[in-house]
Order: C-alpha cells, then structure tokens, then sequence
C-alpha cells in the first residue's frame, strides 16, 4: 500500500507542476505563444508514447526481480539513446523551417525541451519499472524545484515570456533532471551498445510493431484535435481548448498513477495465474476511477465562472460548457487506461493496436466532421466518440481473454 500512496503523491506532484505551469501561461502569456507552447507540449506526449512502444513497454512487463532485467535494460537504454538524438535533430530541423517562415512553432528551444522532456519521462518509468516509486518521486521534486526557480525568477523580474522562453526553461529543468536520474540508474550495469546489442533488439521488434501501432493509433485519437485545430483555427483557439482541459487533466492522470505501480501487482498475479485477483484489481479500479470522475467533473461544472474569474484572469469565462464536456472525455480516458494496462501486461499486443486503429480512424472523421458544425469545441465531441468505441472494443477482448484464462487456471484462482 506504501507504493501506492508514494505513487499517488509523485502523480500529484507531477500534476501540480503540469497544472501550474499551464495556469501561470494562461495568466501571463499571449493566447498565440501559449498555444505555441501546447503544440510542442503536445509533440513530446505524442512521443512519450513512441518512446513507451520502442523500450519502456518492455521494462514494464517485467518484475523487478526478473533475472533478465539487466540484459533487458542495457538494450533499452541504447534503443532509446538512439531515439532521443534522432528526435532533437528532427525538431531542430522544423523549427528552423517554421521560423524561417515566420511561424509561431518556430521555437528552436523545442529541440531542447522535446528530447529532455523524453529523457525524464524514460527514467521516471524505468525507476516505476524496477519498483521504486520514492526514486521516481525523487526526480520529479527536482523537476518541480527547477521549474519553479526558472519561471518563477522571470515572473518576478517582470520578465515578457514569449513561447522559445518557455520552452528553453522546462528543457533546462527536464534535462538536468533526467540527465541526473540517468547517470544514477545506469550506474554498475557497463556499456550501453555490447557487440551485436542492438540486433538482440530484433527479438522485441515484433511486439514493439504491434504496441506502436496501438499508440500511434492511441495518440491519433487523443491528440489529433491539436494538430487540426493549430493548422485549421490557430493558435488563440488550441489555447482556448487546453485552458478549458487544465482542470480535468487530475482525472487521466490518477489512472496513469494506479496504472505505473498496478502493472508490477498484475504481472506477479499474471505470473501466479490468480486470475481472479488480477480481475478485480482491473474493477476496482475502474470502477472507483469513474466515481471520482463524475464527481471532480460536477464540481468544476458549477464551479466555473468563479473558478475561471480567479484562476485564469477572467479568461475563458464563457467557455465552461466546453470544460464539461472535456469531463466525459477524461472519464472515458480514464477507463482506457484500466482496460489497456490489464491488456499490456498480458501482453495482447495485436488485438489491442487493432481496437486502438480502428477507433482513432472514427475519432479522426468525427473530428473532421464535428468542427465543422460545432468549431474547435467539436475536436472533444468528435474524440470522446472515438475513445468510447475504443473502451467498448478493449473491454470486449479484456473480458474474452480472461474468461479464457479463469477457465484454464487450477482451482481456487
């Protein structure tokens, strides 16, 4: 139970630090250069997943007492070496091209901020993965403390902040964080490329196809509205949406708490085959998840006018009904992460990245389709309709599959 509550606080910790940053932007930044800011906030998600697709996935399904842990994370470290370069020349790339074109994304601190946001995100789930929640709540005090001394230091200068200002900050912060927890973790376990290391990689290759094409799909369908809406409406309008979002995003994250220490619990009950334990840690969860949804999504409902008045300078007062429907979506958000973490770790690899394709195909039409009528509030509309059809899909292969495995595991499981 300790994990889990040190667990809880490192994501409120986490939570605090994303919720702040976005409220001082929202208060103290022009609407354009934060919706510049939320573009490249959303990039580095998009590739947080690619990231979990080539190597975290495979840490995490492991317990952490697996003797091939070692091997394993040597490899991974390597693979994910590789990625982290290629990603920061890639966005050095296009925001020398968008600043040449005297575009707003053209923020070359993105190629700083994009590959350290990464690399703290890999060795925050590397020290979830060996079980050491206090370590991973460790680097993100240190990431909270940074942030604070950055941005805070230019607010009280009075300083304008622009979003190449902002991004340059967080990436220092992120990058001196996640340089550290690396050099710590990495300590004792020799180099990263052995001879033939990375042709080993070829063995995960398969699993790794199947899993980024779920997240890739995953991702399509909670984040293709950015891309959209910063192409179709600008920036002043992706601002908007992200402002109405900030209060909700507590309840998706609460689910990615529960879901980084439950998988260590769900593999050792996978392992044991006490199937019926692993089922109703997945209820349980989901369930009391839902409640607490509802509930944070009713009071922020009624609360809005006061809260917008106060939190956000008076901005986006009116556009409450749109933070409502931001509610159901991170409800249903909160259940895919149940379900696909209960899938994850029995390793349906396939049929997930089947159900996640096929409902971010649906989310990206309703998408299209929604704004249309509705403007950039139909990107929630249109991928809540997506996230649905994929919670329905998951749940249905989620509930095949154990019913097949409760029906093979020795009596009293």
């Amino acid at each position: 139970m300790s994990r889990y509550l040190i667990s809880a606080f490192e994501q409120a910790l986490w939570s605090l630090l994303n919720f702040g940053v976005n409220l001082l932007l929202i208060r103290f930044v022009a609407p354009d250069h934060y919706g510049a800011f939320v573009f490249w906030a959303s990039c580095g998600f998009v590739l947080s997943s690619l990231q979990n697709a080539l190597t975290v996935c495979h840490l995490q399904a492991l317990a952490p007492s697996d003797p091939r842990r070692p091997s394993v994370e040597r490899l991974m470290h390597g693979v994910n070496l590789i990625f982290l370069v290629v990603v920061g020349l890639a966005c050095l790339g296009a925001t020398l091209a968008w600043r040449g074109a005297g575009s707003l994304y053209g923020a070359p601190a993105a190629a700083l901020f994009v590959p350290a946001y990464l690399l703290q995100q890999y060795v925050r789930a590397l020290a979830f993965s060996r079980g050491r929640p206090g370590l991973a709540a460790a680097q993100t005090a240190l990431v909270f403390a940074l942030v604070v001394t950055l941005l805070g230091a230019a607010l009280l200068r009075g300083e304008t902040l622009y979003a190449d200002g902002v991004l340059w900050r967080l990436g220092v912060a992120y990058a001196v964080s996640g340089g550290a927890s690396a050099v710590w973790a990495l300590r004792g376990q020799g180099r990263l490329f052995q001879p033939g290391g990375l042709a080993t990689y070829a063995g995960y290759a398969k699993q790794s196809a199947w899993v980024f094409l779920g997240v890739s799909s995953t991702e399509l369908l909670s984040r293709f509205y950015v891309f959209i809406v910063a192409g179709w409406f600008g920036a002043a309008a992706l601002a908007a949406l992200s402002a109405t979002q900030q209060l909700l995003r507590p309840i998706p994250l609460l689910a990615v708490s529960w879901s980084m220490v439950a998988r260590n619990d769900l593999a050792r009950r996978r392992d044991r085959e006490e199937w019926g334990a692993f089922a109703r840690g997945l209820m349980v969860a989901g369930g009391g998840g839902l409640v607490i949804a509802a509930l944070w999504t009713a009071i922020l409902h009624f609360a809005w006018p006061v809260l917008a008045l106060h939190l956000f300078g008076g901005k986006y007062v009116a556009e409450g009904w749109m933070a409502a429907l931001w509610g159901v979506s991170a409800a249903i958000t909160l259940g895919q992460t149940v379900v696909s973490t209960g899938l994850q770790v029995l390793r349906a690899f396939k049929p997930l990245a089947l159900a996640n394709t096929a409902a971010s195909l649906a989310a990206a039409a309703a998408i299209l389709l929604i704004m249309r009528g509705m403007g950039p509030a139909g990107a929630i509309v249109g991928t809540a309709v997506g996230q649905l059809i994929e919670l329905a899909a998951m749940s249905f292969i989620l509930v095949s599959i154990m019913t097949a495995r409760r029906r093979s595991a020795p009596r009293g499981n």
